[in-house]
């Protein structure tokens, strides 16, 4: 705490520093932070979730506007998310059932995901930025 009491002594970008170090210091440590955002659409909401959770998870807990109409069984598109390059490529390769379901989702990119089939993990998703793709 001695650290962020020097750091909030400084100008007003080391009080903003401290203020966010501070928050991470009290947010518990299996919690992952995910942003959430409408393709096509200015704002993004970020939330908490914990590991485990699938990002679709995450989205009905948080009010997200994800379908899901299955829930969660991996037997329809209505979760499809697009997630960035970066955090695409640390992720495991969709199944086969997944492919499958994606090519019935609009809109598939080469980074998309079915939010249902993504378990979030502390290390590897922290900060990860989700897209809910515009439908139509």
């Amino acid at each position: 705490m001695l650290r962020a009491a020097r750091l909030l002594a400084r100008p007003a970008l080391g009080r903003l520093h401290a203020v966010q170090s501070m928050q991470s210091m009290l947010r518990p440590r299996h919690c992952i932070t995910v942003h959430f955002m409408k393709q096509g659409e200015d704002g993004t909401t970020t939330v908490a979730a914990k590991s485990g959770q699938t990002i679709l998870e995450v989205a009905h807990e948080h009010d997200i506007d994800i379908e899901g109409a299955c829930g969660g069984e991996c037997a329809c598109s209505t979760c499809h998310v697009l997630l960035e390059p970066e955090a695409y490529s640390k992720l495991p390769e969709p199944d086969d059932d997944e492919a499958d379901m994606l090519d019935l989702a609009m809109n598939v990119t080469d980074t998309s995901r079915l939010g249902c089939q993504v378990k979030l993990e502390k290390a590897r998703d922290d900060g990860l930025r989700v897209t809910i793709p515009e439908i139509g």
